[in-house]
């Protein structure tokens, strides 16, 4: 039977095409607690090493550092003043991504950053951190980071580099600065817009160029078009009743979407009865997309029309994009200065024009949407062209790269290895010796983030400070220190050139930013200036995608971004959160399309664009725009040593070029007849329903959903209804604390930071894309992703999963030895050194939240089939420093999962007692908490009446996930709301037979 007849017969939920086909591959996972495979005797081929695939977890290198500075060796009798060992600290510092800053607080023991979080005080994170900020920590500590200046293949030392770089300069000022140029990164600190500005003055011919392969540009000219001159849209998400997504993923990737995840989580609880709706247009699945109450799976050209339509100056409109487009500008009449238009950076120029122009007509300017001054500047994609057309005619003699690769990401089309190789002086300074650090005359390492001052504006233009956690461990320099270095200044340092940029702050008032991280106040008033154009283009795209012509967008990768983040461990192992995809990316095609090509999951197929061709491995995936197709960029990383980005995925920047960065209109995709290893975690721990029906065997009560209408008219859909639950034995009351967890389906949009929070609180290691295959990930907390209706047209519902700690927990009733017990407080913990690993406990977990250490994944034994020979030299004082030293390290042979963060627990209990006070209510706060965006997750104690967690579990919204088995689980889930329009076409959330 077909995933499409499936379809039609009544599957509820499901987490793949394989288990809406029920085929084999998806029974081998759910009928076994240990697949075929898993076996040690069946050693399937191998792509990489263990050492590729472990990387930076357990691979770790180097030499220990401190963040205190240089001071004499004192007895173990006096004590550093102000300082006391074993007690961590907290330091506010920012982190510039992609030239918008965002703010940290970095956990330091003993000198040692073990621990990232957001700032609370920081407008950009609100206390929320994504997982590329946590991902942060692990690169800090990579051992594949470039360690010393390199001059073509040789070693060299930083005066040596020194000295090249000011004589290169001392060269160029004899003409002015002419045939000097300068590349970098999209960069907001100050400190180097200061320096940037004096280099000018010194060198008024010298010519600086800012590239950046995935960037808002689209949006700097439409807003340009719109009004004038450029502008950034501050978005204001909390006072919008109807929110139109055009192509735009803005709740994960923009550079504000902690912020606007935040917002938009806040008005989906329904509460107070003011829940906001979402409208999604796009041609791929998205973050944005997965939350929206109504998705329309569009081309991006599709897309360009209803944007132009709404605007009152596009083509008409038939079918459902009709549909979907009066019913969205109807929406926006009703909710005139309540509603909120949003396009992506992939929609051009004219587009977000339009958008301005429908934002004002409805009254949205100023009230849901303002704007504040950008950079006139080129575009990244212009810079570089025009940087590659100097360099080929021969008119840059010194280039100095900061930062960027672009022998890497750089247009396929402006070959920009072979036009470096014709500069006569060319110098990196990067974190890694990669692909163009190794195509330039010099390279010299860059300082991580974590290691150096600086400074950062963020995406509303507050201004943040950013601090060291540590010294660099490797000698590296900053941006502002190699710039500074060319103007004459003698050994420049980065905290004297931060510091004098903000000379105008009185030692008091510095101290008091470097403690909050920011300037207050500091943040441009947003303003709603009047469009100054009457309409935008009519016409902007005139073909029609077909099947033989398709459509392939580029996206940004989940797990490396645009490339940067491929060397990073923790990242490549988490998986996508829609597609599931670990260590790899893959060409996502429709159901529909995928058939009519010809094409199966995991298929290779040749992938051709303007003239370019690409073999890459194929991935179906439901809700895909009909013939359209779409590749991640940032993987094919390969030749360059890196222990974890080697050999994983396909490189999208061969096929992009400087006229199609974001859409190539007329792609082909032909199958090669040949297979790929692609592997998901889709389905795995898949959980069978009690008394499910074969066409509906995955289970509704798992995830439980309604409209706002349907909530309304009964608030109690969640409920189990009447069910009569016996004990065997009287329950234990607890008479001091009773923790437990509460997570609102509502407000998550499955963004997967809380796995990656889990993963560095709580050292949990990474086992490789073999180990994965075999089903043996790690993570304490999964995030189950299911949809839900016709492939074509399919829904996303996610659903955090950890340790329940049951009150009648299955796995205790059948440890032989009691490793895994209750406390007093009932918390269901592990006791490591009991635990003889007969996974008797993961056997009977309904839930399957518990992981088996098969190997000790830290220091891994030699010869093991799927892993390599390969082991982490012992003794290395470099492989600890990423630990957490609160949590245990485990080993081979024993079962780990959830405690609630225990360490956690225990650390406010004894500040507390200290204190001789109670807890309140909120100080305990678990990683995945404090991490999520949008505050889904709340823990606390359910003794305490006025707790929070209390509150949500007495919620009518609230139930017990398996509630029939009489587990009596600790974490509850509230059900999930969506508020669709009775106007708008296509599915809304139903509980009909899901309650």
């Amino acid at each position: 039977m077909s995933s499409l007849e499936r379809a039609d017969k009544g599957a509820a939920y499901w987490r793949s095409l394989d288990e809406l086909a029920d085929t084999q591959e998806f029974r081998s996972f759910v009928e076994k607690e240990f697949p075929d495979f898993a076996g040690e005797m069946l050693a399937p081929p191998n792509r990489r090493t263990f050492i590729k695939l472990m990387g930076a977890s357990v691979a770790l290198a180097g030499f220990t550092a401190c963040r205190w500075p240089k001071e004499k060796i004192m007895p173990w009798a006096r004590q550093p003043e102000g300082r006391l060992p074993g007690v961590p600290v907290q330091y506010a510092t920012t982190w510039d991504f992609a030239g918008s800053a965002v703010g940290l607080l970095v956990t330091s023991y003993d000198g040692r950053p073990i621990k990232v979080e957001g700032n609370p005080e920081h407008p950009s994170s609100l206390g929320a951190a994504s997982a590329f900020m946590q991902a942060l920590l692990l690169e800090m500590y990579d051992p594949d980071r470039s360690r010393y200046p390199v001059q073509g293949e040789e070693g060299r030392g930083w005066e040596e580099f020194d000295a090249a770089w000011r004589d290169a300069m001392r060269a160029a000022a004899a003409r002015a600065g002419a045939g000097a140029a300068i590349l970098s990164e999209a960069n907001s600190a100050p400190t180097v817009a200061r320096l940037r500005a004096e280099l000018a003055k010194q060198f008024p011919q010298l010519r600086w160029f800012e590239y950046e392969p995935l960037s808002r540009d689209n949006e700097r000219a439409g807003t340009a078009l719109a009004f004038g001159s450029p502008m950034r849209p501050q978005l204001m998400l909390d006072h919008a009743d109807v929110i139109v997504a055009l192509d735009s993923d803005f709740l994960h990737d923009h550079p504000a979407a902690l912020r606007h995840a935040r917002q938009f989580g806040a008005r989906r609880r329904a509460d107070d009865g003011a829940m906001n709706r979402l409208y999604a247009l796009e041609p791929c699945y998205s973050i944005t997309g997965a939350a929206a109450d109504h998705r329309l799976a569009l081309s991006t050209t599709q897309i360009s029309q209803i944007a132009l339509h709404l605007a009152g100056n596009g083509a008409a409109l038939t079918g459902d994009a009709g549909e979907m487009a009066e019913a969205i500008r109807g929406d926006l009449e009703q909710h005139g200065g309540r509603g909120l238009v949003i396009a992506g950076p992939r929609q051009p120029a004219e587009v977000h024009a339009a958008v301005a122009m429908i934002n004002a007509s409805y009254g949205n300017a100023g009230a849901t949407v303002g704007y504040i001054p950008d950079d006139v500047r080129a575009s990244h994609t212009e810079a570089m062209t025009q940087l590659a057309a100097a360099m080929n005619a021969g008119t840059v003699d010194t280039l100095l790269v900061l930062g960027s690769n672009p022998v890497y990401n750089a247009p396929a089309d402006l070959d920009f290895a072979a036009v470096l190789g014709k500069v006569q002086n060319s110098f990196h300074l990067g974190l890694y010796r990669d692909e163009t650090a190794r195509a330039c005359g010099w390279h010299a390492p860059m300082a991580h983030t974590f290691e150096t001052w600086s400074d950062a504006r963020a995406w509303d233009g507050t201004a943040s400070l950013v601090q060291p956690l540590i010294e660099p461990m490797f000698g590296g320099k900053t941006v502002s220190e190699v710039l500074a270095a060319a103007l004459g200044t003698t050994l420049p340092k980065a905290y004297d050139l931060v510091r004098a940029t903000h000379a105008d702050l009185d030692e008091k008032s510095w101290r008091a930013v470097l403690h909050s991280g920011l300037v207050a106040g500091s943040s441009v008033t947003a303003s709603a200036p009047a469009p100054v154009i009457r309409s935008a283009a009519r016409e902007l795209v005139t073909a029609t995608p077909s099947a033989d012509a398709l459509e392939l967008v580029f996206i940004p990768d989940n797990s490396v971004h645009d490339g940067r983040f491929a060397n990073n461990a923790w990242l490549q192992e988490n998986p996508d959160p829609l597609t599931k995809l670990v260590w790899d990316n893959a060409v996502l095609v429709g159901p529909s399309t995928a058939d009519a090509l010809g094409l199966k999951q995991a298929s290779m197929a040749k992938l051709s664009a303007g003239g370019r061709t690409l073999d890459v491995a194929v991935y179906t995936m439901p809700g895909m725009a009909p013939n359209v197709v779409a590749l991640s960029l940032g993987y094919g990383r390969n030749g360059l040593g890196f222990r974890v980005a080697e050999g994983a995925g396909f490189n999208a920047y061969a096929l992009r070029t400087a006229a199609a960065v974001d859409v190539v209109q007329g792609a082909t995709l032909q199958a090669t007849g040949e297979t790929y290893d692609l592997v998901t975690t889709q389905d795995h721990w898949a959980i069978d329903s009690v008394g499910a029906t074969e066409t509906q065997r995955r289970i509704p009560e798992l995830v439980k959903e309604a409209t706002l209408a349907e909530y309304k008219a009964n608030p109690e859909f969640a409920s189990h209804g009447e069910i009569k639950l016996f004990n065997l034995w009287p329950q234990h009351e607890y008479e001091g604390h009773k923790w437990a967890m509460a997570i609102d389906l509502s407000a998550c949009i499955g963004c997967g930071a809380c796995t990656i929070a889990c993963q560095a609180e709580n050292n949990i290691p990474v086992v490789g894309k073999d180990q994965v295959r075999r089903g043996r990930e790690m993570h304490w907390i999964r995030l189950d992703r299911y949809f839900h209706g016709k492939p074509e047209t399919a829904q996303v519902v996610f659903q955090p999963v950890t340790c329940m700690h049951c009150e009648n927990a299955p796995c205790e009733q059948v440890c032989p030895v009691a490793a895994t017990v209750h406390d007093q407080e009932g918390l269901n913990v592990m006791v490591y050194n009991r635990c003889i690993g007969t996974r008797y406990c993961s056997n009977n977990c309904p839930y399957k939240v518990r992981r088996f250490n098969y190997y000790n994944w830290h220091n891994p034994p030699q010869g093991v089939p799927g892993l390599g020979a390969w082991r982490p030299p012992e003794k290395d004082p470099l492989i600890a420093m990423v630990y957490n030293p609160e949590v245990t390290v485990r080993t081979r042979g024993v079962m780990e999962k959830c405690n609630y963060c225990l360490q956690r627990i225990t650390a406010v209990k004894i500040q507390s007692k200290n204190d001789r006070r109670p807890i309140r209510d909120g100080e305990i706060v678990t990683a995945c908490e404090q991490t999520c965006p949008t505050q889904a997750i709340t823990f606390g104690d359910l003794n305490d009446a006025e707790s929070r967690v209390r509150k949500a579990h007495a919620h009518q919204r609230t139930y017990a996930m398996l509630q029939e088995l009489n587990v009596r689980p600790r974490t509850q889930y509230m059900a999930r709301l969506k508020n669709p329009s009775a106007n708008a076409p296509g599915q809304a959330a139903s509980n009909e037979g899901h309650a």
